[in-house]
């Protein structure tokens, strides 16, 4: 094994202006749209059996109001020792450290990202940490056993109310096989939050040009924010019987174009009554002076997982290679380096959408460095007594530089 440290640098710069708007449950705003500047640098390092990733992240590097709220993180993402050993006659891999467990199927929602909540496709920078890991893994030729035990407090940036409560530790079995063209898993843990989970996931491909993906959760326990009367706020109370579903199809064509479809359900959400409630109680409460922080407690339901219970999701890409194939492109070669992307997030029960653009361009790429820009506009809104039409960010315009040496 080599003994050199191999390191790897990445950077970031992200310059936003988010338009703001009046919420029901938030109020009036302060301000109508606002700027900002941030910056990450992302190191990743190996050394003989051991890895790392760190993050340097700066946020507000400059605002419009120029109010001096610049930040800087050091961030441990991940580091983590990795090996092999043989135990009675099985050769054992370990792992023992800080590490991200990816194990969702989904691309809007993974819910069999068990341990960390990771955002997913965020339109500005964020840098997602691991959790303190210990698992013995053993493979054969088309599976894989693992023990796990998982401590979700080693994470360094601070969290919503929510999140920190949801912090856990606990221990665990997994099994993946592999089986044709089909790959399934199997997930047994319990911690000292949920008190008991059970979920599991499987993947097809149906032919060249198709994928199904399916994924389901139940868990004993979580936590979620409880409505009360007009008199109480809103709080943060342990539930009973937590359901997660997901179903996904995946379309690619040999001309470059990419589509994902999914829905999916999670009851730890409030359902649609429930938000329709909370518009209500809020606009109520928020007339009297003496009620506004109860009007205010509403807003915590913003802070689940998933906004709403059922979920539709479109996403549609067109590879940078595609271009070549078109016979009009071909006076244009920088389109060679192109690819533009579209999202939709829809809440089919109230009518809320939130639709996102990404144009992306690849400048130069040498494999050891490279230098790419990319433009995304985000909308949030749909029907004026939506979820997604109620948050205080209106639209969002973001430009991305992005490299690597």
């Amino acid at each position: 094994m080599s003994s050199n440290l191999n390191l790897d640098w990445d950077w970031e710069l992200s310059a936003s202006k988010t338009a703001h708007r009046d919420t029901t449950l938030i109020g009036k705003t302060t301000q109508s749209n606002t700027e900002s500047l941030n910056a990450l640098l992302d190191i990743k390092a190996n050394w003989q059996e051991l890895t790392g990733s760190f993050a340097l992240k700066g946020t507000s590097l400059w605002n419009r109001e120029d109010e001096r709220t610049f930040d800087a993180d050091g961030i441990v993402q991940e580091l983590f020792w990795q090996s092999s050993v043989d135990f009675g006659g099985l050769p054992i891999d370990f792992i023992l450290g800080k590490v991200r467990l990816d194990w969702g199927v989904g691309y809007g929602y993974r819910l069999l990202d068990l341990f960390k909540s990771y955002r997913r496709n965020s339109i500005g920078i964020q840098v997602e940490e691991g959790a303190g890991t210990a698992m013995a893994s053993y493979f054969d030729m088309n599976s894989e056993w693992s023990l796990i035990y998982t401590d979700s407090s080693w994470a360094q940036q601070q969290g919503s109310d929510l999140e920190e409560q949801s912090v856990q530790q606990g221990l665990g079995l997994r099994h993946y096989a592999l089986q044709g063209d089909s790959e399934w898993q199997g997930i047994v843990y319990y911690d000292d939050v949920r008190h008991g989970l059970l979920s599991g996931s499987f993947v097809t491909v149906l032919n060249q040009a198709w994928e199904l993906h399916v994924s389901a959760l139940y868990q004993r326990k979580y936590l979620a924010y409880q409505q009360g009367t007009s008199l109480t706020a809103v709080g943060l109370e342990t539930k009973q019987h937590g359901y997660q579903s997901l179903i996904g199809i995946n379309w690619a064509s040999s001309s470059g174009h990419h589509v994902i479809m999914e829905y999916w359900f999670d009851s730890r959400s409030w359902s649609n009554n429930e938000w329709q409630q909370a518009f209500e109680q809020g606009a109520s409460l928020s007339s009297e002076i003496q009620t506004q922080p109860l009007a205010l407690s509403y807003a915590q339901g913003l802070n689940h997982a998933n906004l709403v219970q059922h979920n539709l999701m479109f996403h549609w890409s067109l590879n940078s290679s595609s271009w070549s194939h078109l016979k009009w492109s071909q006076d244009w070669l920088w389109l060679n380096n192109f690819e533009p992307s579209f999202d939709v997030m829809l809440s089919p029960q109230d009518g809320g959408i939130i639709a996102t653009q990404w144009l992306r361009y690849q400048i130069y790429d040498t494999g050891s460095a490279s230098f790419s820009f990319e433009l995304a506009t985000q909308f949030l809104g749909g029907n004026g007594d939506s979820v997604y039409a109620n948050l205080p960010d209106k639209h969002i315009i973001l430009l991305n530089l992005k490299g690597k040496f």
